[in-house]
């Protein structure tokens, strides 16, 4: 009854305005720099700036990887608005199929990329991207398939985590800067801690947020009948 009420009031719808709005300022950072560092490809870099280097000597794999991964960011919230989902299911189910789409071709890209690149942190960063890259297309997958059974809870659930993953690369922005700030550490030294905190925040996260949102329906309600993303 409660929920009802909140619904009816449009207090729910609120909050999930302003869950989708945190997670595109999150992601602005990231974005910004994607347009820049596309935008600016052709520009001289320095000799001694061998990060970007790296992005100027394989722009094909570059842009493989930033460009369906910038759509993936935009798309990433757009996909848990309740207003768009109810109001407009065909744009919400379209706009799913791009998001898998870009994310399974960003993923396959980055993947590319730190076996092509010289990779921070080595044999250990190329490990662990192919554990997440794999994670994230196999989550994004059952998300899929849940929808196409009917099983929108476990949809939405995996589809999540998909997303959670993706956008790690923001959080850990957030304790790249904080490492450059407080103890002056250069990104080359914080990439790999700052890269696995961002991943482990997100999934921590996602799972409080899913856990919630289960006891909040309760053991015995039914699950929501949401439109699918495919």
């Amino acid at each position: 009854m409660v929920l009802r009420m909140m619904d009816r009031l449009g207090i729910r719808t609120f909050r999930n305005a302003g869950v989708v709005w945190c997670l595109f300022l999150l992601s602005l950072p990231v974005l910004l720099g994607t347009v820049d560092r596309m935008t600016g490809m052709p520009a001289q870099v320095a000799a001694d700036d061998w990060v970007n280097l790296r992005y100027q000597a394989h722009p094909v794999i570059t842009a493989l990887h930033l460009l369906p991964g910038f759509v993936m960011l935009i798309l990433g919230p757009l996909q848990i608005s309740e207003p768009l989902r109810r109001r407009s299911p065909g744009l919400h189910r379209w706009s799913g199929r791009v998001f898998v789409g870009a994310g399974a071709v960003s993923g396959l890209g980055v993947l590319w990329m730190v076996f092509a690149f010289p990779a921070l942190g080595g044999a250990l960063t190329q490990a662990v991207t192919c554990l997440l890259v794999t994670g994230m297309i196999a989550s994004m997958t059952i998300s899929v398939r849940a929808a196409r059974r009917r099983r929108f809870r476990d949809h939405r659930a995996y589809m999540m985590r998909a997303y959670a993953v993706a956008l790690s690369v923001s959080t850990a922005r957030i304790f790249i800067e904080a490492a450059d700030f407080a103890f002056d550490v250069p990104f080359e030294d914080s990439f790999v801690l700052a890269s696995g905190l961002g991943v482990v925040v997100n999934l921590l996260v996602t799972e409080v947020a899913l856990w919630r949102g289960a006891n909040h329906a309760g053991p015995s309600a039914q699950p929501r009948q949401v439109t699918p993303n495919l």
